[in-house]
């Protein structure tokens, strides 16, 4: 065991970091290899009867010492309340580590990164929680919960089966950022009250490549200047229920770039708040929903003045189509470039806000603009107020505008 320690604490820049002044702690839970682990492992040769002690102890060793990374290594740390971790420290888990909630949980949260003591010395950061498995136990407990910290990483883990929130960034600090994270709930559980997988009530932050699974609600932003890129939404609603948002747009200014918003029956996009933009998006209406209902962008007369390109909205063709692509407060919208393929039945926009909504009329550089040809004049049911046609089959040109009793033909002469 001895040897091994040494090893591992030189690949995990143990002893580079006696160097250069930045301290690891290492805690083995077991041997390498082991699937199972007592509710006692093994740590550093010795026995503990309590993880909840030994980690906070050795937290409060790298805290004293002007911080720190405590490592965790291959293994099941079972705790019994809330994991707490100050500023100054870091948590690195190795991938089969896994801190998992005992059923006697006392605490909100799993792990709670909180802005308490003072920053480390050896950084301006707030370090980072990396690696591993953070298990909620199936209990309606939050994975991991972050307070007030700012410059704050997780990544390359897993939060699973914490059924209340994956991750929670509560108000307060800036630059909480979670790149490469899964949070899963099992597919045999059903979706619990109000449940989010990633909710930020702060803004200024950014998320890369995530998948959520298994919550009413996959992501959630109520909070500004926000980034959102590459994230799959999606659950199992036979089993776990429907999921009514696959994400929830309440920060103003946020952006949404590649984000795939899977199995959603309310809306694929609810945006609850002005500026927001929206770009190469997938939404995948639920195969359980009801037909014809729903909206894969569903705006709210908050969420005015948004942005959407090139965004692809689809549903099943036969009994779980999808009503509309977009619907709601349109106003001042740009809606550009965006496509339907199958089981959408209607709602497909192209517009651009022009002379009103806060925005100038619009000018077109150039020689002028084009309107496709077309042949034969319109029918009474085809179009829709304002819009404008060049109806040329060779004999008579015009113009046809549609006003509210029908269409006008303009002769071009």
């Amino acid at each position: 065991m001895r040897r091994r320690t040494l090893i591992q604490n030189a690949a995990g820049m143990g002893l580079l970091g006696g160097f250069l002044g930045n301290p690891m702690t290492t805690l083995y839970a077991s041997e390498t290899g082991a699937s199972s682990l007592p509710v006692s492992p093994a740590t550093d040769d010795a026995q503990v009867s309590d993880w909840d002690v030994e980690l906070a102890k050795r937290i409060a060793e790298l805290e004293d010492r002007g911080g720190g990374t405590l490592q965790l290594n291959d293994g099941v740390y079972q705790i019994s309340k809330t994991l707490q971790v100050p500023t100054s420290v870091s948590l690195f888990m190795t991938p089969n580590a896994v801190i998992r909630a005992k059923a006697d949980f006392v605490g909100e949260a799993v792990v709670l990164k909180k802005a308490i003591g003072d920053r480390s010395k050896f950084s301006h950061t707030s370090g980072w929680i990396r690696g591993g498995v953070i298990d909620g136990a199936r209990q309606p407990l939050t994975g991991i919960q972050v307070e007030g910290v700012e410059r704050f990483e997780i990544a390359d883990l897993v939060v699973l089966n914490a059924t209340n929130r994956g991750i929670h960034m509560l108000k307060g600090g800036y630059e909480r950022n979670i790149t490469r994270v899964r949070c899963d709930v099992d597919q045999d559980i059903r979706c619990h009250p109000g449940s989010i997988g990633v909710h930020y009530e702060g803004g200024d932050c950014k998320v890369i490549l995530m998948h959520v699974i298994g919550y009413e609600t996959g992501v959630r932003s109520d909070s500004g200047s926000n980034w959102f890129t590459t994230i799959h939404v999606w659950n199992w609603e036979p089993t776990q229920g429907p999921m009514f948002y696959s994400f929830y747009c309440n920060g103003g200014h946020n952006t949404f770039m590649d984000c795939y918003a899977d199995t959603p029956t309310t809306a694929g996009f609810y945006v609850n708040a002005a500026n927001q933009s929206f770009l190469q998006c997938h939404v995948f209406y639920s195969r359980w929903a009801k037909d014809n209902s729903g909206a894969g962008f569903l705006i709210t007369p908050n969420g005015q003045n948004g942005s959407y390109y090139g965004n692809v909205i689809y549903a099943k063709q036969d009994g779980h189509r999808l009503a509309k692509a977009f619907d709601g407060d349109l106003e001042g919208a740009c809606i550009l470039a965006n496509t339907t393929l199958t089981g959408v039945m209607g709602g497909l926009e192209n517009r651009m806000p022009s002379g009103g909504s806060g925005v100038p009329p619009l000018n077109l550089a150039g020689t002028g603009f084009r309107l496709t040809q077309q042949l034969k004049a319109p029918l009474p049911e085809d179009g829709e107020p304002g819009e404008v046609r060049w109806v040329d089959d060779g004999k008579e040109s015009a113009l046809w505008v549609k006003t509210t009793p029908g269409w006008k033909k303009s002769k071009l002469v």
